[in-house]
């Protein structure tokens, strides 16, 4: 398995209480592809479809996701796969 790492920019909006800098997200393979597709906006049926992967499957690591990036909201981890996937553009 590989693991690809994401950095949460620092002027992101921290969890109440959580002000000491974020150290890098370390991501799997598929939590990856899952976490650019968030960036849609679409829903746990629709990335399963997109991803061919089951709607437990998605929401498992949708969970995991928002987990690592320090229990951010789901329109807030969509915010960071914009923003993943626009980096990844330059």
């Amino acid at each position: 398995m590989r693991v690809v790492s994401f950095s949460v920019p620092t002027w992101f909006p921290p969890r109440t209480g959580d002000r000491a800098r974020r150290p890098e997200v370390q991501l799997t393979d598929q939590e990856s592809a899952v976490f650019l597709c968030l960036a849609t906006g679409a829903s746990n049926a629709e990335l399963a479809v997109e991803l061919q992967l089951s709607v437990s499957t998605v929401k498992f690591h949708v969970h995991n996701i928002r987990a690592k990036l320090g229990g951010i909201s789901r329109l807030q981890a969509c915010l960071l796969a914009a923003l993943a996937r626009e980096g990844a553009r330059k």
